[in-house]
């Protein structure tokens, strides 16, 4: 056979194939038969993750808020409270170390807010600062070990892991603990926790507390993110149990309290003479702080900010 009629024959063949085709499937059936193979071969493209929130969203402050509880023998108690919100997963806590400092963090640019941490007492310890904590730090800027080993095994701890899950537990900071936490705060007095049961030998820090004072909580929200309450003044612990449950947190945790409670948010919530009388219950004598937590935004945070906006989150 010559080449020409063999090209000829070869194209009437090819057109009688997509002619049967069309009249096999003629709503584009080639289309139809080969895309869902190409789709079921490619995996879905995974979703960018979220863009990280605004320095202004890192922390949520409300004051002026309350809450009406309903006591046990019937009677209704109205509880007043400030609150920041954080997420863990972009801030950073430091240890702010020095005695009396609050003024100075009433002008601290770089910090989110201030603090209370764990209980201490006056003693040997902690270079110039002399006082012995009574629970491990790990945080942002360095460890600081309890000088109370029986305290620190004997209280609870908040945790931050790696990769920013709130975390709330029992005993001192171990080594285990170390490799799984970027931060950890003990030293705590386990208020209430439904995520994790206490082991035998954890009584908590306080025994019956009949005394009304302002406290400070620690509180685990079902979204994940970490509640700090200040509470007004006069409030009894059966009353800030059923505050806690109120409020839904799936833990609650008490730092150093009364005159020892600091709520300081730069340029919003001012630590003052005023304030200091207030948390002391009135009086005019103020118990003194060596140190205070210092929330600042997180490196990751940072990192993805642009770089014209380093200078207004301090470099």
């Amino acid at each position: 056979m010559r080449p020409l009629p063999l090209v000829l024959l070869c194209l009437a063949s090819g057109l009688l194939g997509i002619l049967t085709a069309v009249l096999l499937h003629p709503q584009g059936g080639l289309d139809q038969g080969v895309s869902p193979v190409i789709s079921e071969l490619l995996p879905e493209p995974e979703p960018p993750p979220p863009p990280p929130p605004t320095r202004d969203e890192l922390v949520v402050f409300k004051q002026d808020q309350s809450l009406e509880l309903l006591r046990t023998d019937g009677t209704r108690v109205e509880i007043g409270y400030h609150s920041a919100v954080l997420d863990p997963r972009w801030i950073s806590i430091d240890f702010f170390g020095g005695w009396n400092r609050e003024m100075e963090a009433n002008e601290d640019v770089q910090a989110l807010l201030f603090t209370s941490g764990p209980t201490f007492a006056r003693g040997q310890g902690n270079g110039e600062l002399g006082m012995v904590l009574h629970g491990d730090l790990m945080l942002a800027n360095g460890t600081w070990r309890a000088g109370n080993l029986t305290a620190a095994r004997e209280r609870a701890w908040m945790g931050i892991t790696k990769d920013g899950t709130l975390e709330f537990g029992y005993g001192p900071l171990t080594p285990e603990l170390e490799q799984e936490l970027q931060l950890f705060i003990g030293g705590l007095h386990a208020f209430t926790n439904t995520t994790r049961q206490p082991p035998e030998s954890y009584e908590g820090v306080y025994g019956e507390m009949k005394l009304a004072d302002v406290r400070i909580i620690y509180g685990l929200r079902p979204d994940g993110k970490l509640e700090l309450v200040e509470t007004a003044d006069g409030v009894y612990f059966p009353d800030l149990e059923q505050f806690v449950k109120q409020k839904g947190f799936l833990a609650a945790y008490l730092p150093d309290h009364a005159s020892k409670s600091r709520l300081i948010i730069p340029g919003t919530r001012l630590w003052s003479e005023e304030q200091a009388v207030w948390v002391s219950g009135g009086k005019p004598s103020i118990t003194q702080m060596p140190f205070l937590l210092k929330v600042t935004p997180s490196t990751e945070w940072i990192n993805q900010q642009p770089a014209a906006s380093d200078a207004l989150i301090g470099g």
